[in-house]
Protein backbone atom coordinates (compact mmCIF):
# COMPACT_ATOMS: atom_id res chain seq x y z
CA UNK A 1 0.00 0.00 0.00
CA UNK A 2 0.96 3.75 -0.06
CA UNK A 3 1.95 5.27 2.77
CA UNK A 4 0.32 8.51 3.37
CA UNK A 5 1.98 11.73 4.99
CA UNK A 6 -0.44 13.33 7.16
CA UNK A 7 -0.58 16.95 6.76
CA UNK A 8 0.22 18.62 10.27
CA UNK A 9 -2.60 20.73 12.18
CA UNK A 10 -0.93 24.00 11.30
CA UNK A 11 -2.39 22.83 7.81
CA UNK A 12 -5.98 22.02 8.56
CA UNK A 13 -7.07 26.25 7.78
CA UNK A 14 -5.36 25.96 4.67
CA UNK A 15 -6.50 22.43 3.49
CA UNK A 16 -10.16 23.39 4.57
CA UNK A 17 -10.15 26.41 2.43
CA UNK A 18 -8.00 24.63 -0.74
CA UNK A 19 -10.93 21.50 -0.44
CA UNK A 20 -13.71 23.70 0.02
CA UNK A 21 -12.65 25.76 -3.44
CA UNK A 22 -11.81 22.96 -5.32
CA UNK A 23 -15.58 21.28 -5.42
CA UNK A 24 -16.77 24.62 -5.28
CA UNK A 25 -17.73 24.53 -9.19
CA UNK A 26 -21.32 23.89 -10.11
CA UNK A 27 -20.60 20.75 -11.96
CA UNK A 28 -18.34 19.57 -9.22
CA UNK A 29 -21.16 18.58 -6.76
CA UNK A 30 -20.46 16.27 -3.93
CA UNK A 31 -23.06 13.17 -2.41
CA UNK A 32 -24.54 16.13 0.79
CA UNK A 33 -22.80 13.26 3.16
CA UNK A 34 -20.08 12.74 1.29
CA UNK A 35 -19.47 16.99 1.32
CA UNK A 36 -19.99 17.63 4.49
CA UNK A 37 -17.44 15.32 6.19
CA UNK A 38 -14.84 16.94 3.79
CA UNK A 39 -15.81 20.38 4.62
CA UNK A 40 -16.03 19.19 8.49
CA UNK A 41 -12.51 17.35 8.10
CA UNK A 42 -10.45 18.24 5.44
CA UNK A 43 -8.02 15.17 5.58
CA UNK A 44 -6.03 13.81 2.72
CA UNK A 45 -8.11 10.89 3.47
CA UNK A 46 -11.14 13.00 2.66
CA UNK A 47 -9.80 14.16 -0.43
CA UNK A 48 -9.30 11.03 -1.70
CA UNK A 49 -12.54 9.33 -0.77
CA UNK A 50 -13.94 12.91 -2.64
CA UNK A 51 -11.66 12.19 -5.52
CA UNK A 52 -12.59 8.87 -5.69
CA UNK A 53 -16.32 9.36 -5.65
CA UNK A 54 -15.83 12.32 -8.79
CA UNK A 55 -13.63 9.56 -10.68
CA UNK A 56 -16.41 6.60 -10.04
CA UNK A 57 -18.69 9.46 -11.87
CA UNK A 58 -16.22 10.04 -14.63
CA UNK A 59 -16.41 13.35 -13.35
CA UNK A 60 -12.43 13.77 -13.82
CA UNK A 61 -11.37 17.43 -13.88
CA UNK A 62 -13.52 17.48 -10.76
CA UNK A 63 -11.23 14.55 -9.20
CA UNK A 64 -8.28 16.59 -10.42
CA UNK A 65 -8.65 19.73 -8.58
CA UNK A 66 -9.79 17.26 -5.48
CA UNK A 67 -6.14 15.71 -5.39
CA UNK A 68 -4.27 18.98 -6.43
CA UNK A 69 -5.48 20.56 -3.71
CA UNK A 70 -4.42 17.67 -1.72
CA UNK A 71 -0.98 17.74 -2.88
CA UNK A 72 -0.53 21.13 -2.09
CA UNK A 73 -1.29 20.13 1.84
CA UNK A 74 0.64 16.69 1.46
CA UNK A 75 3.15 17.30 -1.96
CA UNK A 76 5.39 14.32 -1.26
CA UNK A 77 2.12 11.87 -1.48
CA UNK A 78 3.11 9.07 -4.36
CA UNK A 79 -0.48 8.21 -3.60
CA UNK A 80 -2.13 11.70 -4.26
CA UNK A 81 0.52 12.02 -7.57
CA UNK A 82 -0.46 8.10 -8.63
CA UNK A 83 -4.69 8.97 -8.24
CA UNK A 84 -4.35 12.94 -9.69
CA UNK A 85 -2.41 10.37 -12.69
CA UNK A 86 -5.78 8.22 -13.40
CA UNK A 87 -7.56 10.68 -12.83
CA UNK A 88 -6.04 13.21 -16.02
CA UNK A 89 -5.54 9.59 -17.72
CA UNK A 90 -9.30 9.25 -17.65
CA UNK A 91 -9.99 12.92 -18.65
CA UNK A 92 -7.88 12.23 -21.75
CA UNK A 93 -4.96 14.26 -20.48
CA UNK A 94 -2.39 11.60 -21.26
CA UNK A 95 0.83 13.97 -21.57
CA UNK A 96 -0.25 15.61 -18.08
CA UNK A 97 -1.24 11.95 -16.34
CA UNK A 98 2.49 10.82 -17.07
CA UNK A 99 3.63 13.53 -15.32
CA UNK A 100 1.93 13.17 -12.17
CA UNK A 101 2.44 9.39 -12.18
CA UNK A 102 6.11 10.00 -12.86
CA UNK A 103 6.53 12.14 -9.72
CA UNK A 104 4.48 8.86 -7.74
CA UNK A 105 7.34 6.80 -9.11
CA UNK A 106 9.76 9.10 -7.81
CA UNK A 107 8.37 9.86 -4.76
CA UNK A 108 7.75 6.35 -3.88
CA UNK A 109 9.52 3.71 -6.65
CA UNK A 110 9.29 0.83 -4.57
CA UNK A 111 5.36 0.20 -5.70
CA UNK A 112 4.00 -1.37 -8.22
CA UNK A 113 0.65 0.32 -9.77
CA UNK A 114 2.81 3.84 -10.20
CA UNK A 115 5.21 2.15 -12.66
CA UNK A 116 2.08 -0.20 -14.51
CA UNK A 117 0.03 3.05 -14.97
CA UNK A 118 2.86 4.83 -16.05
CA UNK A 119 4.15 2.13 -19.08
CA UNK A 120 0.64 1.95 -19.99
CA UNK A 121 0.51 5.55 -20.80
CA UNK A 122 3.59 5.60 -22.17
CA UNK A 123 2.44 2.54 -24.48
CA UNK A 124 -0.84 4.37 -25.66
CA UNK A 125 1.21 7.48 -26.13
CA UNK A 126 4.08 5.79 -28.62
CA UNK A 127 6.86 5.82 -26.51
CA UNK A 128 7.68 2.48 -26.43
CA UNK A 129 11.07 2.50 -25.16
CA UNK A 130 9.93 4.18 -21.71
CA UNK A 131 7.35 1.46 -21.90
CA UNK A 132 9.93 -1.30 -21.78
CA UNK A 133 11.67 -0.21 -19.11
CA UNK A 134 8.94 0.85 -16.58
CA UNK A 135 7.36 -2.53 -17.27
CA UNK A 136 10.79 -3.81 -15.92
CA UNK A 137 10.96 -1.56 -13.08
CA UNK A 138 7.77 -3.23 -12.35
CA UNK A 139 8.94 -6.83 -12.87
CA UNK A 140 11.85 -5.23 -10.27
CA UNK A 141 9.18 -5.00 -7.71
CA UNK A 142 6.98 -8.14 -8.15
CA UNK A 143 8.70 -10.98 -10.64
CA UNK A 144 5.29 -12.48 -11.09
CA UNK A 145 2.88 -9.55 -12.05
CA UNK A 146 0.76 -10.43 -14.72
CA UNK A 147 0.04 -7.23 -15.79
CA UNK A 148 3.88 -6.43 -16.45
CA UNK A 149 4.90 -9.61 -17.95
CA UNK A 150 2.17 -9.24 -20.64
CA UNK A 151 3.27 -5.74 -21.04
CA UNK A 152 7.44 -6.44 -21.81
CA UNK A 153 6.24 -9.41 -23.27
CA UNK A 154 3.90 -7.58 -26.04
CA UNK A 155 6.84 -4.78 -26.26
CA UNK A 156 9.32 -7.98 -26.66
CA UNK A 157 6.62 -9.45 -29.69
CA UNK A 158 6.64 -5.71 -30.82
CA UNK A 159 10.42 -5.74 -31.77
CA UNK A 160 10.54 -8.79 -32.24
CA UNK A 161 12.87 -10.02 -29.36
CA UNK A 162 11.45 -13.50 -29.52
CA UNK A 163 14.09 -15.21 -27.56
CA UNK A 164 13.85 -12.80 -24.84
CA UNK A 165 10.30 -13.61 -24.72
CA UNK A 166 11.16 -17.04 -24.27
CA UNK A 167 13.54 -16.38 -21.17
CA UNK A 168 10.88 -14.27 -19.72
CA UNK A 169 7.64 -16.46 -20.00
CA UNK A 170 9.25 -20.10 -20.19
CA UNK A 171 7.84 -20.18 -16.36
CA UNK A 172 5.25 -18.32 -16.04
CA UNK A 173 1.67 -18.64 -15.30
CA UNK A 174 0.37 -20.03 -18.13
CA UNK A 175 -2.50 -17.62 -18.31
CA UNK A 176 -3.98 -17.14 -21.36
CA UNK A 177 -2.61 -13.72 -22.65
CA UNK A 178 0.84 -15.10 -21.62
CA UNK A 179 0.31 -18.19 -23.28
CA UNK A 180 -0.41 -17.00 -26.23
CA UNK A 181 2.42 -14.56 -26.34
CA UNK A 182 4.94 -16.96 -25.26
CA UNK A 183 3.64 -19.53 -27.98
CA UNK A 184 3.63 -16.75 -30.43
CA UNK A 185 7.12 -15.99 -29.88
CA UNK A 186 8.12 -19.74 -29.99
CA UNK A 187 6.65 -20.25 -33.22
CA UNK A 188 8.39 -16.94 -34.65
CA UNK A 189 11.56 -18.94 -34.06
CA UNK A 190 10.41 -21.80 -35.79
CA UNK A 191 9.86 -23.93 -32.15
CA UNK A 192 6.70 -25.17 -32.95
CA UNK A 193 6.79 -28.25 -31.10
CA UNK A 194 7.23 -25.96 -27.63
CA UNK A 195 4.78 -23.34 -29.20
CA UNK A 196 2.47 -26.71 -28.88
CA UNK A 197 3.40 -27.92 -25.80
CA UNK A 198 2.76 -24.15 -24.10
CA UNK A 199 -0.79 -24.17 -25.32
CA UNK A 200 -1.66 -27.84 -24.66
CA UNK A 201 -0.97 -26.73 -20.88
CA UNK A 202 -2.76 -23.52 -20.79
CA UNK A 203 -5.53 -25.25 -22.48
CA UNK A 204 -5.48 -27.64 -19.33
CA UNK A 205 -5.89 -24.96 -17.55
CA UNK A 206 -7.93 -23.16 -19.86
CA UNK A 207 -10.15 -25.52 -21.32
CA UNK A 208 -12.97 -23.15 -22.54
CA UNK A 209 -10.51 -20.84 -24.00
CA UNK A 210 -11.20 -20.10 -27.56
CA UNK A 211 -8.22 -18.36 -27.94
CA UNK A 212 -5.98 -20.60 -27.16
CA UNK A 213 -7.65 -23.39 -29.18
CA UNK A 214 -7.26 -20.79 -32.05
CA UNK A 215 -3.83 -20.50 -31.48
CA UNK A 216 -2.92 -24.08 -31.64
CA UNK A 217 -4.58 -24.03 -34.88
CA UNK A 218 -1.48 -21.57 -36.16
CA UNK A 219 0.74 -23.54 -34.99
CA UNK A 220 -0.37 -27.05 -37.06
CA UNK A 221 -0.99 -24.86 -40.02
CA UNK A 222 3.02 -23.56 -39.49
CA UNK A 223 3.59 -27.26 -39.30
CA UNK A 224 1.83 -28.33 -42.75
CA UNK A 225 -0.71 -30.53 -40.13
CA UNK A 226 -3.58 -28.52 -41.81
CA UNK A 227 -5.75 -31.57 -41.33
CA UNK A 228 -5.33 -31.90 -37.72
CA UNK A 229 -5.86 -27.71 -37.72
CA UNK A 230 -9.10 -28.64 -39.33
CA UNK A 231 -9.61 -31.55 -37.17
CA UNK A 232 -8.93 -29.21 -33.84
CA UNK A 233 -11.19 -26.34 -34.68
CA UNK A 234 -14.13 -29.15 -35.77
CA UNK A 235 -13.88 -30.49 -31.87
CA UNK A 236 -13.71 -27.05 -30.28
CA UNK A 237 -16.93 -26.07 -32.26
CA UNK A 238 -18.42 -28.60 -30.67
CA UNK A 239 -17.45 -27.98 -27.53
CA UNK A 240 -18.36 -24.53 -27.97
CA UNK A 241 -21.73 -24.24 -30.81
CA UNK A 242 -22.15 -21.21 -32.04
CA UNK A 243 -18.89 -20.04 -31.19
CA UNK A 244 -17.95 -17.51 -33.96
CA UNK A 245 -14.15 -16.76 -33.10
CA UNK A 246 -13.92 -20.26 -33.46
CA UNK A 247 -15.88 -20.33 -36.64
CA UNK A 248 -14.02 -17.75 -38.41
CA UNK A 249 -10.77 -19.38 -37.64
CA UNK A 250 -11.93 -22.87 -38.78
CA UNK A 251 -13.00 -20.77 -42.25
CA UNK A 252 -9.40 -19.19 -42.24
CA UNK A 253 -8.21 -22.18 -42.08
CA UNK A 254 -10.08 -24.19 -44.59
CA UNK A 255 -10.28 -21.49 -47.28
CA UNK A 256 -6.44 -20.00 -46.83
CA UNK A 257 -5.41 -23.78 -46.59
CA UNK A 258 -7.16 -24.46 -49.76
CA UNK A 259 -9.49 -27.00 -48.04
CA UNK A 260 -12.52 -25.62 -50.60
CA UNK A 261 -14.79 -28.24 -50.16
CA UNK A 262 -14.61 -28.04 -46.48
CA UNK A 263 -14.53 -23.92 -46.62
CA UNK A 264 -18.10 -24.48 -49.47
CA UNK A 265 -20.67 -25.03 -46.40
CA UNK A 266 -19.29 -22.80 -43.84
CA UNK A 267 -18.77 -19.88 -46.06
CA UNK A 268 -22.02 -18.87 -46.77
CA UNK A 269 -23.45 -19.53 -43.58
CA UNK A 270 -20.74 -16.69 -41.92
CA UNK A 271 -21.89 -14.69 -44.61
CA UNK A 272 -25.37 -14.60 -43.96
CA UNK A 273 -25.06 -14.21 -40.49
CA UNK A 274 -22.26 -11.24 -40.77
CA UNK A 275 -23.53 -10.08 -44.30
CA UNK A 276 -20.98 -6.86 -43.84
CA UNK A 277 -18.23 -8.01 -42.14
CA UNK A 278 -15.53 -7.47 -44.30
CA UNK A 279 -13.38 -10.55 -43.41
CA UNK A 280 -16.26 -13.17 -44.13
CA UNK A 281 -16.85 -11.11 -47.42
CA UNK A 282 -13.21 -11.69 -48.26
CA UNK A 283 -13.12 -15.01 -47.00
CA UNK A 284 -15.82 -15.81 -49.14
CA UNK A 285 -14.98 -14.15 -52.17
CA UNK A 286 -11.63 -16.40 -51.55
CA UNK A 287 -14.11 -19.46 -52.08
CA UNK A 288 -16.13 -18.54 -54.94
CA UNK A 289 -12.60 -17.50 -56.70
CA UNK A 290 -11.04 -20.75 -56.39
CA UNK A 291 -14.56 -22.59 -57.39
CA UNK A 292 -14.03 -20.52 -60.31
CA UNK A 293 -17.46 -18.00 -59.75
CA UNK A 294 -15.03 -14.64 -60.58
CA UNK A 295 -18.44 -12.64 -60.64
CA UNK A 296 -19.69 -13.59 -57.25
CA UNK A 297 -16.52 -13.28 -56.04
CA UNK A 298 -15.58 -9.77 -56.94
CA UNK A 299 -18.82 -8.45 -55.73
CA UNK A 300 -17.73 -9.63 -52.18
CA UNK A 301 -14.28 -8.41 -52.27
CA UNK A 302 -15.26 -5.21 -53.58
CA UNK A 303 -17.62 -5.11 -50.49
CA UNK A 304 -15.10 -6.22 -47.94
CA UNK A 305 -12.37 -3.14 -49.89
CA UNK A 306 -15.26 -0.32 -48.83
CA UNK A 307 -15.60 -1.55 -45.62
CA UNK A 308 -12.22 -1.92 -45.19
CA UNK A 309 -10.18 -0.46 -47.60
CA UNK A 310 -6.72 -0.28 -45.73
CA UNK A 311 -5.85 -4.07 -45.44
CA UNK A 312 -3.70 -4.79 -48.28
CA UNK A 313 -4.77 -8.63 -48.50
CA UNK A 314 -8.58 -7.32 -49.55
CA UNK A 315 -7.12 -5.29 -52.62
CA UNK A 316 -4.73 -8.00 -53.66
CA UNK A 317 -7.15 -10.47 -53.88
CA UNK A 318 -9.90 -8.34 -55.71
CA UNK A 319 -7.09 -7.20 -57.77
CA UNK A 320 -6.38 -11.55 -58.67
CA UNK A 321 -10.16 -11.72 -59.80
CA UNK A 322 -9.99 -8.44 -62.05
CA UNK A 323 -7.04 -9.98 -63.63
CA UNK A 324 -8.84 -13.23 -64.00
CA UNK A 325 -11.90 -11.13 -65.60
CA UNK A 326 -9.50 -9.80 -67.92
CA UNK A 327 -10.76 -5.76 -66.11
CA UNK A 328 -6.60 -4.93 -65.99
CA UNK A 329 -7.56 -1.16 -65.44
CA UNK A 330 -9.27 -1.86 -62.15
CA UNK A 331 -6.73 -4.57 -61.48
CA UNK A 332 -3.64 -2.62 -61.43
CA UNK A 333 -5.24 0.12 -59.32
CA UNK A 334 -6.09 -2.48 -56.31
CA UNK A 335 -2.83 -4.04 -57.01
CA UNK A 336 -1.12 -1.06 -56.73
CA UNK A 337 -3.03 0.00 -53.45
CA UNK A 338 -2.00 -3.42 -52.23
CA UNK A 339 1.92 -2.46 -52.63
CA UNK A 340 1.11 0.56 -51.47
CA UNK A 341 -0.45 -0.81 -48.08
CA UNK A 342 2.36 -2.39 -47.19
CA UNK A 343 1.89 -5.91 -49.00
CA UNK A 344 5.04 -7.78 -49.15
CA UNK A 345 3.75 -11.08 -51.08
CA UNK A 346 6.23 -11.62 -54.45
CA UNK A 347 2.47 -12.83 -55.69
CA UNK A 348 1.30 -9.01 -55.84
CA UNK A 349 3.88 -8.17 -57.97
CA UNK A 350 3.41 -11.32 -60.28
CA UNK A 351 -0.40 -10.08 -60.31
CA UNK A 352 0.71 -6.70 -61.33
CA UNK A 353 2.86 -7.40 -64.08
CA UNK A 354 -0.04 -9.39 -65.49
CA UNK A 355 -2.40 -6.62 -65.35
CA UNK A 356 0.13 -3.68 -66.96
CA UNK A 357 1.12 -6.81 -69.72
CA UNK A 358 -2.88 -6.83 -70.26
CA UNK A 359 -2.97 -3.10 -70.91
CA UNK A 360 0.13 -2.75 -72.94
CA UNK A 361 2.39 -1.34 -70.69
CA UNK A 362 5.34 -3.92 -71.14
CA UNK A 363 8.05 -2.12 -69.88
CA UNK A 364 6.33 -1.71 -66.50
CA UNK A 365 5.47 -5.24 -66.42
CA UNK A 366 8.81 -6.19 -66.86
CA UNK A 367 10.12 -4.44 -63.93
CA UNK A 368 7.20 -5.85 -61.69
CA UNK A 369 8.12 -8.74 -62.83
CA UNK A 370 11.97 -8.24 -61.66
CA UNK A 371 10.58 -7.48 -58.63
CA UNK A 372 8.58 -10.54 -58.48
CA UNK A 373 11.69 -12.70 -59.25
CA UNK A 374 13.51 -10.30 -56.64
CA UNK A 375 11.07 -10.95 -53.51
CA UNK A 376 10.35 -14.85 -54.84
CA UNK A 377 14.09 -15.48 -54.19
CA UNK A 378 14.12 -13.58 -50.56
CA UNK A 379 11.23 -15.63 -49.61
CA UNK A 380 12.80 -18.83 -51.21
CA UNK A 381 15.85 -18.06 -49.41
CA UNK A 382 14.18 -17.45 -45.66
CA UNK A 383 11.87 -20.57 -46.20
CA UNK A 384 15.65 -22.96 -47.19
CA UNK A 385 17.14 -21.19 -44.03
CA UNK A 386 14.04 -21.74 -42.07
CA UNK A 387 14.49 -25.61 -43.24
CA UNK A 388 17.96 -25.42 -42.69
CA UNK A 389 17.84 -24.48 -39.19
CA UNK A 390 14.88 -27.22 -38.09
CA UNK A 391 17.12 -29.55 -39.59
CA UNK A 392 20.05 -28.18 -37.80
CA UNK A 393 17.91 -28.53 -34.47
CA UNK A 394 16.75 -31.94 -35.07
CA UNK A 395 20.37 -32.97 -35.63
CA UNK A 396 21.59 -31.05 -32.53
CA UNK A 397 19.13 -32.90 -30.51
CA UNK A 398 19.98 -36.32 -32.12
CA UNK A 399 24.31 -35.62 -30.58
CA UNK A 400 25.21 -35.10 -34.41
CA UNK A 401 26.86 -31.34 -33.57
CA UNK A 402 29.08 -30.91 -36.81
CA UNK A 403 26.10 -31.72 -39.03
CA UNK A 404 24.38 -29.61 -36.93
CA UNK A 405 26.77 -26.37 -37.32
CA UNK A 406 26.94 -26.90 -41.17
CA UNK A 407 23.08 -26.51 -41.34
CA UNK A 408 23.38 -23.54 -39.22
CA UNK A 409 26.32 -21.89 -40.98
CA UNK A 410 24.44 -22.11 -44.57
CA UNK A 411 21.47 -20.70 -42.81
CA UNK A 412 23.19 -17.91 -41.87
CA UNK A 413 25.00 -17.35 -44.93
CA UNK A 414 21.79 -17.25 -46.30
CA UNK A 415 20.44 -14.97 -44.23
CA UNK A 416 23.08 -12.92 -42.92
CA UNK A 417 21.26 -10.16 -40.79
CA UNK A 418 19.31 -13.03 -38.77
CA UNK A 419 20.87 -12.81 -34.97
CA UNK A 420 18.72 -15.41 -33.80
CA UNK A 421 20.55 -18.12 -36.48
CA UNK A 422 24.28 -17.22 -35.27
CA UNK A 423 22.45 -17.58 -31.53
CA UNK A 424 22.17 -21.14 -32.44
CA UNK A 425 25.08 -21.44 -34.52
CA UNK A 426 26.77 -20.24 -30.87
CA UNK A 427 25.37 -22.83 -29.00
CA UNK A 428 26.24 -25.86 -31.55
CA UNK A 429 29.74 -23.94 -31.51
CA UNK A 430 30.12 -24.31 -27.92
CA UNK A 431 28.67 -27.93 -27.47
CA UNK A 432 31.73 -28.78 -30.06
CA UNK A 433 34.32 -27.03 -27.54
CA UNK A 434 34.95 -24.53 -30.13
CA UNK A 435 34.72 -21.09 -27.89
CA UNK A 436 36.66 -18.92 -30.03
CA UNK A 437 34.00 -19.52 -32.80
CA UNK A 438 31.11 -19.52 -30.10
CA UNK A 439 32.18 -16.38 -29.24
CA UNK A 440 32.64 -14.76 -32.12
CA UNK A 441 29.05 -15.99 -33.49
CA UNK A 442 27.74 -14.47 -29.89
CA UNK A 443 29.31 -11.00 -30.85
CA UNK A 444 27.78 -11.01 -34.09
CA UNK A 445 24.70 -12.12 -32.91
CA UNK A 446 24.23 -9.33 -30.08
CA UNK A 447 25.54 -6.49 -32.23
CA UNK A 448 23.10 -7.05 -34.80
CA UNK A 449 20.07 -7.23 -31.79
CA UNK A 450 21.42 -6.62 -27.97
CA UNK A 451 18.19 -7.63 -26.42
CA UNK A 452 18.96 -11.44 -27.51
CA UNK A 453 19.03 -12.54 -23.45
CA UNK A 454 20.58 -15.72 -24.30
CA UNK A 455 23.73 -14.27 -25.91
CA UNK A 456 24.19 -11.72 -23.75
CA UNK A 457 24.35 -14.25 -20.72
CA UNK A 458 26.71 -16.95 -22.39
CA UNK A 459 29.16 -14.05 -23.79
CA UNK A 460 29.34 -12.58 -20.34
CA UNK A 461 29.89 -16.55 -18.99
CA UNK A 462 32.93 -17.06 -22.04
CA UNK A 463 34.10 -13.03 -20.66
CA UNK A 464 33.94 -14.31 -17.02
CA UNK A 465 35.97 -17.56 -17.83
CA UNK A 466 38.55 -15.41 -19.84
CA UNK A 467 38.78 -13.07 -16.55
CA UNK A 468 37.17 -10.21 -17.88
CA UNK A 469 34.98 -9.76 -14.96
CA UNK A 470 33.77 -5.99 -15.86
CA UNK A 471 33.21 -7.10 -19.35
CA UNK A 472 31.08 -10.14 -17.84
CA UNK A 473 28.77 -7.98 -15.15
CA UNK A 474 28.12 -5.62 -18.65
CA UNK A 475 26.63 -8.74 -20.55
CA UNK A 476 24.54 -10.09 -17.62
CA UNK A 477 23.36 -6.47 -17.09
CA UNK A 478 21.91 -6.55 -20.55
CA UNK A 479 20.64 -10.22 -20.02
CA UNK A 480 18.83 -9.18 -16.97
CA UNK A 481 17.44 -5.82 -18.96
CA UNK A 482 16.20 -7.61 -21.76
CA UNK A 483 14.68 -10.42 -19.42
CA UNK A 484 13.78 -9.94 -16.09
CA UNK A 485 12.24 -12.69 -14.82
CA UNK A 486 15.31 -14.63 -15.65
CA UNK A 487 16.63 -16.21 -12.82
CA UNK A 488 19.73 -17.91 -14.34
CA UNK A 489 20.84 -14.22 -15.34
CA UNK A 490 20.10 -13.24 -11.76
CA UNK A 491 22.46 -15.32 -10.19
CA UNK A 492 25.48 -15.25 -12.89
CA UNK A 493 25.29 -11.69 -12.47
CA UNK A 494 25.41 -11.67 -8.54
CA UNK A 495 27.92 -14.21 -8.48
CA UNK A 496 30.28 -12.11 -11.16
CA UNK A 497 29.62 -8.74 -9.05
CA UNK A 498 30.71 -10.52 -6.32
CA UNK A 499 33.76 -11.58 -8.27
CA UNK A 500 34.25 -7.60 -8.58
CA UNK A 501 33.67 -7.30 -4.48
CA UNK A 502 30.62 -5.26 -5.28
CA UNK A 503 28.86 -7.01 -2.62
CA UNK A 504 25.90 -4.35 -2.44
CA UNK A 505 25.15 -5.30 -5.81
CA UNK A 506 25.53 -8.61 -5.95
CA UNK A 507 23.21 -9.14 -2.87
CA UNK A 508 20.83 -7.30 -4.72
CA UNK A 509 21.04 -9.47 -7.95
CA UNK A 510 20.91 -12.47 -5.53
CA UNK A 511 17.57 -11.30 -3.42
CA UNK A 512 16.10 -10.78 -6.87
CA UNK A 513 16.97 -14.58 -8.21
CA UNK A 514 15.26 -15.57 -4.68
CA UNK A 515 11.89 -13.62 -5.36
CA UNK A 516 11.93 -15.07 -8.61
CA UNK A 517 12.27 -18.62 -7.51
CA UNK A 518 12.49 -18.94 -4.01
CA UNK A 519 13.77 -23.15 -4.00
CA UNK A 520 16.37 -22.29 -6.53
CA UNK A 521 19.45 -24.29 -5.24
CA UNK A 522 21.87 -22.20 -6.48
CA UNK A 523 20.18 -19.05 -5.86
CA UNK A 524 19.82 -20.26 -2.47
CA UNK A 525 23.29 -21.31 -1.82
CA UNK A 526 24.54 -17.64 -3.16
CA UNK A 527 22.72 -15.94 -0.94
CA UNK A 528 24.11 -17.77 1.98
CA UNK A 529 27.53 -17.53 1.04
CA UNK A 530 27.20 -13.92 0.54
CA UNK A 531 25.23 -13.45 3.86
CA UNK A 532 28.35 -15.45 5.64
CA UNK A 533 31.26 -14.17 3.79
CA UNK A 534 33.33 -12.27 5.79
CA UNK A 535 34.46 -10.14 3.22
CA UNK A 536 31.08 -9.60 2.06
CA UNK A 537 29.85 -8.83 5.78
CA UNK A 538 32.77 -5.97 5.65
CA UNK A 539 30.84 -3.95 2.98
CA UNK A 540 27.47 -4.08 4.64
Amino acid sequence: MFSLNRPSKALFLLASGLFVSAVAHAQCKLPPQLDARLRAHPTVDAAIDAGNWFGSHQQFDCAVDIFRAALKTDPKSAQLYYLEGLALAGGKHPDQAIEAVKQSTESDPKVIKPHLLLASLYQQSGHFGDAEEEWKKALAIDPRSETALEGLSSALLERKDYISVAGLLQHAPRTEPLALALSKAFGLLNYYDAAADVLNEAIKLNPKSAALENAESVVLVKQHRYDDAIKLLQSALQQHPGDQQIEMQLLRVEALTDHINLAKPIAPKLLAQHPHDAEVLYLNGYVEHAMGNDAEAKAHLEEAVARDPDFFSYHYKLGMVLVTLHEYKEAKEQLEQAVALGDTEPNVHYQLALALRGLGEKELAIQEGSQYQKLKQAEDDAAQAALKVRQADGELDEGKIQDAIALYRDACATLPENANYKFKLSIALHRAGDIDGERAQLEAAVKLNPQIAGAQKQLGYLLSRAGDAEGAVDHFKMAVQAAPAWTDAWISLSAELAVQRNFVDARKAAAMAMRLDPTNDQAIKLSEQLANDPAAQQSQ
